[in-house]
C-alpha cells in the first residue's frame, strides 16, 4: 500500500537524492539547495525543542517575512510536529493577539524583540548552530500542521485546520493542475503568509523543484534579475500583481515571460481582458486559472492558453477533488446557467475543521463536502463555471445581476485603472448596482461622457443606479478586492 509521506519527509529524501538542486530563494540574497535546507532545518528544529521545549501539539505563531527563513522554520516545526500559525506581516498587534490567545500558542516568532509576548523568539535566534544532533522523526499524515487564519474581512478571522494529508493532496492539485514539469523554478510574489502562496510551494516542494520568493513586484528590476539569477521557468501571481508588472515594466514582462513555461494566477478573479491580453502576448507559454479556498484548496485548474474564451470557466475539478452544485438548502441540483447552484467540494485537500469552532464546522460540511457561497454550473463537458458569489449578486426588482458581468463592460472604457460594482440597498428595488471607478486621471475624467458609453454598452436592468469616483479599492492583505469595505463607503 502506497505510504503517504508529509513534506518534511520528502524534503529529508530530497537531501539524499538531488542535494545540490536549489529548494528555494528569496530577494534578500538567500539562497539554499536541498542539502542546505535539511542542515537548517534540523538545526532550527533542535532549537525550537531544547531552548523553547516545542513538543508535538503546540502552536508556533509566526510573523511572515516573505524569506526563505521562514519557509525553513515552517518545515522545522513540521519536523518537530509542532502547529505551525502564520500571521502577515502586515497584521496589526491586536490581530496577533487574538490569535496568539485563541491557540494558545507556545511561542511567538518575529523579526523583532516583541515584550507583550511572554515567549517570543527571533527568527535569528533560532539558526544559531549547536552542539549535538537533532533525532529525526517525522509527523503522520493526520497530524495537524498548521492553523491558517482567513482575513476576516467579512466577520471575525476563522482559523482553518490543515493535516499533513491535507497538504500533500494540495501539493497534487498544484503540481498535476499546472502539468509541472522536472526541476521546475517557480517565482512566487505572493503573501507567504496566505494559502496559495504557500500550496504553490507546496506543489514545488513534491515536485523536488524551487520556489523563488519575492516581497511582491514593485521592485521590477529585483524580480527580472531574480528570473535571470535562477532560470525561472514559471510564476504564480495575483491578477492585480500582474497588471501591475505588466505597466511599471513598460513592456518588458512580456520579453522576460515569453521564456516561461507556464504562468499560474490566482488569490482572485481573472478578468476575461487580461486573459485575451496574455494569450495575445504570450503564445508559447501555458497559461492557468486556479480555483479553491483556505479550506478546501486548489479544487480547479483552466489552462485558458488552448482554451479560447470560456466566460467564468474555472476549468475541470483538481486529481483530488470532487465537486457538487446545490440548492440554498444544500442538497445537489443540475444547476445551469439559468439555475446556478452553489459550489461544494470534496477531497483528501479538504480542512479538518474550524478552530475552536464546531458550529461553523458543521455549517459548512455537508456529506464530506465543502459548501461555499460561489454560484455556478457543468457543462456538457464537465467544465466548472462560477457567475459569481451569492453574497455579491445584486437583486435589482427580483432580477439576479452579476457585479463581474457590469465590471467587465466597464474595464472596455479606456480612461480607467479599475472598478468594482456592489449592491446598495434600495426601498423600492430591493438593491440597485453601485458603481466605483478609479480613473487615470480624476481632474480631467469626463462624467457625462462615461455615462453615455455605460448607456451604450449596458443594457437597463445591469445599468449602474449610482457612479462614484474613487482613488483606490480596497483589498485585504492578499490582494483580492474588499467588497464589505466598499458597501461601508
Amino acid at each position: 500500500m502506497y505510504k503517504i509521506k508529509p513534506l518534511i519527509e520528502l524534503l529529508a529524501g530530497y537531501a539524499e537524492t538531488q542535494p545540490d538542486i536549489y529548494f528555494a530563494a528569496d530577494s534578500n540574497g538567500i539562497s539554499l539547495t536541498y542539502r542546505e535546507a535539511w542542515h537548517k532545518i534540523k538545526c532550527v528544529a533542535k532549537n525550537l525543542t531544547e531552548l523553547y521545549n516545542i513538543k508535538k501539539g503546540d502552536k508556533v505563531l509566526i510573523r511572515c517575512n516573505q524569506s526563505v527563513n521562514y519557509l525553513i522554520i515552517y518545515l522545522a516545526c513540521n519536523l518537530t510536529n509542532a502547529i505551525f500559525v502564520p500571521v502577515e506581516e502586515s497584521a496589526s498587534d491586536e490581530r496577533i493577539k487574538d490569535i496568539a490567545e485563541e491557540t494558545e500558542c507556545t511561542l511567538y516568532i518575529n523579526t523583532f524583540r516583541d515584550e507583550s509576548f511572554c515567549r517570543c523568539a527571533l527568527y535569528e535566534d533560532l539558526f544559531k548552530v549547536r552542539d549535538g544532533q537533532y533525532v529525526v522523526s517525522f509527523p503522520e499524515p493526520d497530524d495537524i500542521a498548521e492553523i491558517l487564519y482567513t482575513t476576516g474581512t467579512t466577520g471575525k478571522s476563522k482559523g482553518i485546520v490543515m493535516t499533513h494529508r491535507a497538504n500533500i493532496a494540495l501539493a497534487e492539485n498544484v503540481k498535476y493542475g499546472v502539468s509541472m514539469r522536472e526541476h521546475n523554478v517557480e517565482m512566487v510574489p505572493l503573501v507567504m503568509s496566505h494559502s496559495h502562496g504557500m500550496r504553490t510551494f507546496y506543489g514545488n516542494l513534491l515536485n523536488g523543484g524551487t520556489v523563488v520568493i519575492t516581497n511582491g513586484v514593485m521592485n521590477v528590476k529585483s524580480v527580472f534579475t531574480l528570473m535571470d539569477t535562477f532560470k525561472v521557468t514559471a510564476l504564480d501571481i495575483s491578477p492585480s500583481a500582474v497588471q501591475i508588472l505588466i505597466k511599471l515594466s513598460k513592456g518588458e514582462f512580456w520579453k522576460k515571460a515569453e521564456h516561461l513555461d507556464y504562468i499560474e494566477i490566482g488569490t482572485a478573479a481573472l478578468p476575461e481582458l487580461l486573459k485575451e491580453q496574455l494569450r495575445e502576448n504570450l503564445p508559447g507559454v501555458r497559461l492557468y486559472n486556479s480555483y479553491g479556498s483556505t479550506e478546501s484548496g486548489r479544487t480547479c485548474a483552466l489552462n485558458f492558453s488552448c482554451t479560447g474564451s470560456k466566460k467564468n470557466c474555472i476549468g475541470k475539478p483538481s486529481v483530488n477533488a470532487e465537486l457538487v452544485f446545490t440548492d440554498d438548502d444544500r442538497n445537489p441540483i443540475e444547476a445551469t446557467p439559468e439555475n446556478p447552484g452553489l459550489l461544494a467540494s470534496r477531497g483528501p485537500m479538504n480542512m479538518m475543521c474550524y478552530w475552536k469552532n464546531p458550529d461553523l464546522t458543521k455549517e459548512i460540511f455537508i456529506n464530506g463536502f465543502i459548501c461555499t457561497n460561489d454560484l455556478g454550473y457543468f457543462d456538457e463537458n464537465g467544465n466548472v463555471y462560477v457567475v459569481g458569489r451569492r453574497d455579491d449578486i445584486i437583486n435589482y426588482n427580483g432580477i439576479k445581476v452579476s457585479p463581474a458581468e457590469i465590471e467587465e463592460k466597464v474595464m472596455l472604457y479606456p480612461d480607467l485603472i479599475e472598478c468594482a460594482c456592489i449592491g446598495k440597498t434600495d426601498n423600492i428595488a430591493g438593491q440597485i448596482p453601485k458603481l466605483f471607478v478609479v480613473p487615470k486621471n480624476l481632474e480631467t475624467f469626463d462624467m457625462n461622457q462615461f455615462q453615455a458609453y455605460l448607456q451604450e454598452q449596458l443594457d437597463r436592468t445591469k445599468m449602474p443606479k449610482q457612479v462614484e469616483l474613487i482613488e483606490v479599492l480596497p483589498r485585504t492583505y492578499n490582494g483580492k478586492l474588499d467588497r464589505k469595505a466598499l458597501k461601508l463607503l
